[in-house]
């Protein structure tokens, strides 16, 4: 069974209900982290995937919400006497991630984060096409922030996720033929989202990285008082979809 799972929704934010953001893709048997903010350690537990089962990590940029909880995974992998890792993990991302990489080993040392039996590996994406086993991906820049979106294909479906995104027409190209995207509803607007929701006619968009309470039944009022055929849904964390 593959699945795609959002295990926060929220931002820097310290929230009860929401962990900082990250969405778990389980493509066939791989466990793939799209961003890793606080409290998705944890939440990786509740979704019953061990921390040393998780190899490949994809970060969109380096905001501390979306890279923070690195550390204990990291750690974990070291250091766990239960759960110990003893397979690389492999961390990608846009142009830096190398320089964030080198600069936790140097705060904490090496041994804090790595063991001789496996590596950390890091994979600097400079090109929008990239794979990870025999999964293809398409990492494409949405300003300002440094930020790239993902986008995928499984089965006859396409997906996005925006990580971090202002509206744009960069975000509009990354959802345009999508069927189902979760996309960054804090930097928006409502007006925005439901501009973007016209605009891509995507079947499916999930709000999330949240700084303020979403009334989704109006937000789908709206869009569909302007055209938009599809579904529009305030996300949640532990909301998952079977791909």
């Amino acid at each position: 069974m593959s699945s795609i799972t959002l295990l926060g929704t929220g931002t820097c934010q310290i929230e009860y209900e929401r962990r900082a953001s990250s969405v778990l893709l389980e493509l066939d048997q791989t466990h793939i982290l799209f961003d890793c903010g606080h409290g998705i350690a944890q939440r990786l537990l509740e979704v019953g995937v061990l921390h040393h089962q998780l190899s490949h990590i994809i970060l969109s940029h380096f905001h501390p919400d979306h890279v923070s909880d690195l550390i204990p995974i990291l750690q974990a992998g070291a250091w766990s006497q239960r759960d110990p890792r003893s397979s690389d993990l492999h961390i990608y991302g846009p142009e830096g991630v190398q320089q964030l990489i080198d600069g936790l080993m140097r705060i904490f040392g090496p041994r804090s984060f790595q063991q001789p039996g496996y590596q950390v590996r890091v994979h600097e994406i400079t090109d929008e096409h990239f794979s990870i086993e025999d999964y293809h991906f398409e990492s494409l820049s949405l300003p300002p922030a440094g930020n790239h979106g993902l986008r995928f294909q499984w089965g006859e479906k396409t997906y996005a996720i925006t990580g971090d995104s202002h509206f744009h027409e960069q975000e509009i190209n990354l959802l345009r033929g999508s069927d189902l995207a979760i996309i960054d509803a804090g930097h928006i607007s409502d007006a925005e989202i439901v501009e973007l929701a016209v605009a891509t006619q995507t079947p499916h968009i999930i709000c999330s990285h949240l700084y303020r309470n979403l009334d989704g039944p109006q937000l789908q009022r709206e869009a569909r008082q302007r055209g938009y055929h599809g579904t529009l849904q305030v996300g949640y964390d532990l909301l998952s979809f079977n791909l």
